[in-house]
């Protein structure tokens, strides 16, 4: 599935609300892609003096499906929500991005085009870098290549399983998934505050708004987890883990 301790690092604040970071090496980021570690030195130098910083508020739309793929976005803090709309307005979030990520559609290769939109969940800070350099480096540099089309692929296996999951499983056995993976991989930690409101956990399990208050009243009667005020502790995670596998 696509997936906390936020990290928050030491980049300076911007003058302007989107400005050029010349003064920040994105090789040394705490929180840079991983793929970064591929590029030399000079390509290193080159994209740090190219990049564009800015800070979003919670809810504040970063960039929305239909809107030019012209930079990669990378988070260097926060959390914030890939989400699909369907034509009914409905809503399928397909996953949560955390620092560290490259986050840009396959659009960038198709038609130039977003087909998702990215919201913050959080305070963001979100860094963006025109993706002619990106694709310059994919082209020249084998080691970023292979790593470029490498976190492609796990992108698009989890989207896959996230898929079938939304198909495959009933109701509990997605809550179950869903909250598994906000401790697991969002939060690293058993007992946590949402960031997802009732309704954006609906739309991360693909349920109505008031399946989920059921479902977790249930998980909460059965002793599997505990609620108190707007935070979640799982207190059975095995007997979640068994609700997830078998759906």
């Amino acid at each position: 599935m696509i997936f906390i301790t936020i990290l928050e690092n030491n980049l300076p604040e911007t003058p302007n609300m989107f400005g050029k970071g010349i003064d920040v090496n994105c090789g040394s980021c705490p929180n840079a892609w991983s793929n970064f570690k591929n590029l030399s030195t000079k390509e290193i130098k080159e994209m740090s003096q190219n990049r564009f910083q800015s800070n979003f508020t919670a809810g504040e739309m970063i960039f929305k499906a239909g809107s030019p793929t012209s930079n990669a976005v990378f988070l260097s803090s926060g959390i914030a929500k890939i989400y699909l709309e369907g034509f009914d307005g409905k809503k399928i979030i397909l996953g949560l991005c955390k620092p560290g990520r490259l986050i840009v559609g396959p659009g960038a290769y198709v038609d130039s085009t977003h087909h998702y939109s990215l919201v913050a969940l959080t305070d963001v800070r979100a860094c963006f870098i025109d993706m002619k350099l990106i694709k310059s480096y994919v082209q020249s540099n084998p080691l970023f290549s292979e790593g470029y089309m490498k976190d492609i692929s796990e992108k698009s296996l989890r989207t896959f399983y996230k898929m079938m999951s939304l198909v495959q499983k009933k109701m509990p056995g997605r809550m179950a998934e869903g909250l598994l993976a906000l401790a697991d991989d969002i939060f690293m930690s058993d007992e946590f505050a949402p960031i997802l409101s009732r309704q954006e956990l609906g739309e991360f399990t693909g349920m109505a708004k008031e399946n989920v208050v059921r479902i977790l009243k249930e998980f909460s009667n059965e002793g599997i987890i505990s609620t108190n005020g707007s935070t979640i502790t799982i207190n059975d995670k095995e007997k979640l883990k068994l609700i997830s596998a078998n759906g």
